[in-house]
């Protein structure tokens, strides 16, 4: 089978599917807290968590599962069941029901997440896949700004009838569900033979394992991100105006994962991570600085001359990552090393948050921002470090 450039044919199925199911869940956090009525501020956390502590336990099962039954079947059930699931939300307010109905839902996004990022690694290669997989990262940050959005507008298209914003998201799973399997094709790969294990880290080489504490820093960071609107609450910015500088920044990193993911297909992976690593770093601090006066109006425009280039050179990180993991994952234990990508980013998230609500409580925002920058700034070194230690090794990061 002649491989698809990155934009085009199969590759376009899994973005926008992953657009979907993405956008679904930026829904549910915006629906959630107005159809669950009379529920605790607790009890609503603990419903949202469950699907991202589901997506993680069940990552790596679902990566074994592409490589012994097929990345196709996988990705069609996953995206079958969320759109079926997402319906059954909408025609039940109990509590229990839904918490079970949303806990599988990490599931079905476990099963989406990994045979996308499986059939992207299958359907690119060494000179492309940097692209790919910077695509899938606008792709799937991009759902969450866009679902947020949307949710926004289906609250108040539907105020009374709040059921029915989920049954039109669920709807267009389905039909998401639809078109590919009419169009999706099973990729060209090395079908797994043998014992399957269930531990991720077996399948990954000495390189790829001295960029995991980067990786966990940075999923750390995002979940530091989610609690963000609380936190920027409470030095007196408007929670819309929070949301307006999120989705600008998402939308922004989206875009530069495309550029920086092919500028890695050219420069080599580990030089553009290192970009990303410097650009997220300043951003820290730079944001760190903007809100260090508690009481005082944030100076973005003082310092906007480091936090506009340190924004647009962080989106160099996550593309740069699942390439190198790409790029070396054994093509009959591909779908096992992609599970890793949902267990870090379910973990890391489940961890800034704790994180970050700590951090809070010690000194406000800057806190955050700058002990955030310290630990991403050790974990980068640590992977920095073991890299250098790693021996010489054939590979498209020389």
């Amino acid at each position: 089978m002649q491989r698809p450039q990155w934009w085009r044919g199969e590759l376009v199925l899994l973005y926008a599917s992953m657009t979907v199911a993405r956008t679904g869940f930026g829904v549910m956090l915006i629906l959630f807290p107005t159809y669950l009525i009379g529920v605790s501020n607790i009890t609503l956390a603990v419903v949202l968590a469950l699907y991202p502590i589901v997506e993680a336990f069940s990552s790596v099962p679902m990566g074994i599962l592409c490589d012994t039954a097929g990345r196709r079947k996988v990705f069609l059930a996953g995206l079958g069941s969320m759109g079926v699931l997402i319906v059954f939300v909408a025609l039940t307010q109990d509590l229990p029901l839904v918490a079970g109905l949303h806990a599988l839902m990490g599931l079905s996004a476990a099963a989406i997440t990994v045979a996308s990022l499986t059939m992207i690694t299958d359907l690119t290669d060494n000179k492309n896949r940097g692209k790919g997989m910077g695509t899938f990262d606008f792709a799937n940050i991009g759902g969450y700004a866009g679902g947020l959005l949307v949710g926004g507008k289906l609250m108040q298209t539907f105020q009374a009838h709040l059921n029915q914003g989920f049954l039109v998201t669920g709807s267009l799973a389905l039909v998401a569900m639809g078109v590919s399997f009419v169009l999706l094709k099973e990729p060209v790969h090395i079908p797994h033979t043998g014992r399957a294990s269930f531990n991720p880290l077996s399948v990954l080489d000495s390189r790829t394992k001295a960029i995991l504490p980067i990786w966990l820093s940075l999923t750390t960071l995002i979940g530091v991100v989610f609690f963000l609107p609380r936190a920027l609450r409470q030095v007196g910015v408007q929670t819309t105006v929070t949301g307006e500088l999120l989705f600008v920044g998402i939308v922004t990193i989206g875009i530069g994962s495309i550029g920086f993911g092919a500028l890695s297909d050219r420069l080599g992976r580990e030089k553009t991570m290192l970009i990303g690593v410097v650009g997220l770093f300043l951003l820290l601090v730079g944001l760190g600085l903007t809100f260090q006066d508690v009481g005082q109006p944030p100076r973005f425009l003082r310092f906007l001359p480091i936090l506009a280039p340190a924004g647009i050179a962080t989106s160099a990180l996550v593309p740069s990552v699942l390439a190198a993991v790409g790029d070396r994952a054994k093509g009959t234990d591909r779908g096992a090393s992609m599970g890793l990508y949902s267990l870090m980013l379910s973990l890391g998230i489940a961890l800034g948050e704790l994180f970050a609500g700590f951090a809070s409580a010690l000194g406000g925002l800057s806190t955050i921002l700058y002990s955030g920058s310290v630990i991403f700034l050790v974990a980068s070194l640590a992977s920095f470090a073991l890299l250098a230690r790693v021996k010489k090794q054939p590979s498209v990061l020389a």
